[in-house]
């Protein structure tokens, strides 16, 4: 069977999810995403590291050490999407709740860029693996002959797991690419958990590079089925007369995941935030005001910021919100129209 058979027949047969087998998905948090976007490349975590384009480190160091060496000079696509390592850092986690106390092991704001499987494949250089590459002994293969041979019926498995250490492996069945792969020719789509994280990743690119923003746009989508929904995050930003008002998670798998790693002796989880609020005429910024708050993590109400006060001449607003120095959110109002950007 061919590469695009064998995909087909996951699509029908082996996948409970039927699109997952189409695409192959690199993960990573908003920060990298616009690297990669302004690269036109994503590269492996030796060149990343080498280039300084790690703004965010997504790897718990305990998972990279049992890595493969080889693994680390190349490029890593997962076969779907919601693996194992998603559901222990994805969203902002609070540092005592993060995997093994591996401060590393977060993904703020996460995004999936999905590229098609079938193209990847083609690639002389491309090899696949059945089980996940952190750890020893796993064999790498290339070839549809090996490919077809490959468990997907355990690799796009859904739900409870009876033995976890192997099927977790399984799960996370990864894809790889020496060096640096160019998203061009293969991507299909670049995917947010919501409308303020999609509008975060848009402002960044838009700031960064204008040309990458207009090639790149309308890949950018929302499709809240890819993400655990299981850490803090901020859903939704509301700039209103003299007030602006933040809302955030309140999801039953962020309680579940709190619940689960939370520590019964720890008093409250507090998280400190920052507000960094830039006023705008034109592209001079003619007013800069940070704010410094705090979060309870597992009680969080709304956050409101009140008198804020237009200064003179201002044409926009832009806000970014930190939680602990990672960026959560980047949002615009232009102040003429009211609208979110």
């Amino acid at each position: 069977m061919t590469y695009k058979e064998i995909i087909e027949d996951n699509c029908q047969n082996n996948s409970e999810i039927d699109w997952w087998p189409k695409y192959a998905f690199h993960y990573t948090d908003v920060t990298n995403a616009v690297s990669i976007l302004d690269e036109g490349y994503i590269y492996s975590r030796y060149d990343a590291s080498e280039k300084s384009l790690m703004i965010n480190d997504n790897a718990s160091r305990q998972v990279i050490d049992m890595t493969y060496s080889g693994a680390l000079s190349d490029v890593r696509f997962y076969f779907r999407p919601l693996t194992p390592t998603q559901y222990h850092n994805e969203g902002f986690k609070h540092p005592s709740l993060r995997y093994c106390g591996d401060l590393n092991a977060n993904v703020p704001v996460p995004v999936f860029f999905m590229f098609d499987l079938n193209s990847i494949l083609q690639l002389p250089e491309t090899r696949f693996s059945g089980q996940s590459l952190a750890g020893f002994g796993v064999d790498v293969y290339s070839g549809e002959e090996n490919f077809g041979k490959m468990d997907f019926r355990q690799i796009y498995k859904i739900g409870s797991m009876q033995n976890v250490e192997l099927e977790k492996k399984y799960r996370q069945a990864e894809i790889i690419y020496p060096n640096a792969f160019s998203i061009k020719e293969s991507l299909c789509n670049i995917v947010c958990r919501n409308d303020i994280e999609r509008a975060t990743l848009l402002n960044l690119l838009r700031r960064e590079n204008k040309k990458a923003f207009m090639q790149y746009k309308d890949y950018i989508v929302v499709n809240k089925d890819c993400f655990e929904n299981n850490g803090l995050y901020i859903t939704q930003c509301n700039y209103y007369a003299d007030r602006i008002a933040v809302a955030y998670s309140q999801t039953a798998n962020k309680r579940n995941y709190t619940g689960k790693y939370r520590n019964a002796t720890d008093s409250k989880l507090i998280v400190d935030a920052c507000a960094d609020l830039k006023w705008v005429h034109s592209s001079t910024v003619i007013l800069h005001q940070r704010c410094k708050f705090a979060l309870d993590y597992e009680n969080r109400d709304n956050t409101i910021f009140t008198n804020i006060c237009k200064p003179d001449g201002a044409t926009a607003l832009y806000m970014k919100i930190f939680f602990e120095e990672k960026l959560m959110c980047y949002v615009c109002w232009q102040l003429a129209e009211s609208a979110l950007l």
